[in-house]
């Protein structure tokens, strides 16, 4: 302000000039902006492909983006000046107007870049930021830590050389395509672990700048469900073939008119049936396990007296046990071993514990049924203990699994494979309890298995 003669004040008009520096002042905002949309767009163009829920990372770029549209054309700060000057205010006010106006924009805009840096730390997938040579922009928390602290140092080239030779190549190939142009790559990580990967590189356009995003996601436990898909199939396939080979012979040769006498039909006429019931088993074992790991299988809970339905499984199973000259009882059985289960299934299990206790111990073995109480755990512990050809340690870990079989037990009695990984589902999955064995080679086997005392809010008696 000047003092004019005579007293009176005169208020000078603002500057040409100070709306042009406001402007650069918030024009100068676009560049780390558009950086900081670039990297969560970029993420959410490679994260779309495997299936990651991208629209999250996309809607916060989408934000930013907008935000950055909008500071590089100038059209935040002129819209405001254009109110300044429409109000007719006067240069002190118009300054007054503008200093909150940019402290709050720039305020919103360190806001949402910490958002979108949290939200970008907080994936588990690795996400970088290189330019065309290589250099890192940016790298998250989980690139980091997949492939070391030193790919997080910016103006580097360790995020590039800790990948392999193929991803650098992506880089130059997409940074000189058009924007939103990608790579995706299957490999191993150069670990101890050869970590198995998939790594999609997408370009990133930010003014004059050639940027490639990078999304690296450890895929070992997919690959691992793969293959153990496979071997299921595999597995599957030959314990099918098998009966069905035996049934396919045998009707041929009746259906050929090769069997003429009355007992050798009687008896070939025996083994389909056997092979009938033997497929027939496997089916319906496959079929049940198949529910439970769906979770269309469910259990229907009463309360159980498990010490009683261990001595009815024994007595079911008392007439093989004879035949097989083996001494089957019911050793220990506490009173009160009540627990809420599905009745059906636990008799299923007893049932395939003893069976298989009968198979593997030779003649004039014992086999005892004890069914303790465990009130540190408020469970009911059913053991099934033989001296019979016990379990080497190597199969141990694997003796739940499906299909699996012991190799030196595979000659002394036939079997699917599929009881134990059955018991396991029922126990574990449908009544939320726990499996195991105790095994010595030569010396015996002790199969437990421990349901909850309650289940579900139900308290036992």
């Amino acid at each position: 302000m000047k003092n004019e003669p005579g007293g009176n004040r005169r208020v000078d008009s603002e500057p040409a000039g100070r709306g042009d520096a406001l402007h650069s002042r918030m024009h100068a905002w676009s560049l780390p902006i558009a950086v900081m949309a670039a990297i969560p767009a970029a993420a959410a163009a490679g994260l779309a492909l495997e299936g990651t829920a991208s629209w999250i990372v996309a809607s916060g770029a989408a934000a930013i983006g907008v935000a950055a549209t909008l500071l590089a054309s100038g059209r935040a700060p002129s819209a405001m000046q254009q109110q300044g000057d429409a109000a007719g205010a006067s240069a002190g006010e118009h300054a007054q107007d503008h200093a909150p106006n940019e402290s709050l924009l720039r305020r919103a805009i360190e806001v949402r870049s910490a958002e979108r840096t949290s939200l970008l730390e907080s994936l588990v997938d690795a996400v970088m930021l290189v330019d065309a040579h290589g250099e890192t922009r940016f790298a998250n928390r989980a690139a980091s830590e997949m492939l070391g602290e030193q790919v997080a140092v910016a103006g580097t080239r360790a995020a590039i050389e800790s990948l392999p030779p193929q991803v650098m190549r992506a880089v130059q190939g997409v940074a000189a395509a058009r924007a939103g142009e990608r790579r995706r790559i299957e490999c191993e990580l150069r670990d101890a672990e050869s970590t198995p990967v998939v790594i999609v590189v997408v370009s990133v356009k930010n003014g004059g700048d050639d940027l490639a995003a990078i999304v690296v996601r450890n895929v070992r436990a997919e690959r691992e469900a793969d293959r153990m898909k496979s071997e299921f199939v595999a597995k599957a396939s030959h314990e099918l073939r098998t009966p069905l080979s035996s049934l396919c012979a045998t009707a041929e040769m009746l259906a050929d008119g090769e069997i003429t006498e009355e007992t050798q039909r009687a008896e070939f006429a025996r083994i389909i049936l056997a092979e009938t019931a033997r497929l027939g088993a496997l089916v319906d074992r496959m079929l049940d396990i198949s529910r439970i790991e769906s979770g269309m299988a469910r259990a229907s809970f009463e309360q159980v007296d498990l010490a009683a339905l261990a001595a009815e499984c024994v007595n079911e199973q008392q007439n093989e046990a004879n035949r097989r000259r083996t001494a089957l009882s019911v050793g220990r059985a506490s009173a009160g071993a009540i627990a809420a289960a599905d009745r059906t299934l636990m008799k299923q299990v007893i049932l395939n514990l003893l069976s298989n206790a009968l198979k593997y111990t030779p003649e004039g073995g014992t086999i005892r049924v004890e069914v303790d109480i465990d009130n540190l755990s408020r469970s009911v512990v059913v053991s099934v203990r033989d001296n019979g050809l016990g379990i080497p340690a190597h199969a141990v870990p694997r003796l739940f699994g499906k299909f699996y079989r012991v190799e030196n037990h595979e000659r002394v009695a036939k079997g699917t494979g599929l009881g134990l990984n059955l018991c396991r589902n029922i126990v574990e999955s449908l009544h939320g309890g726990q499996i195991g064995v105790d095994s010595q080679v030569g010396v015996g086997s002790r199969f437990w298995f421990a349901i909850p005392l309650e289940h579900a809010g139900r308290k036992a008696a």
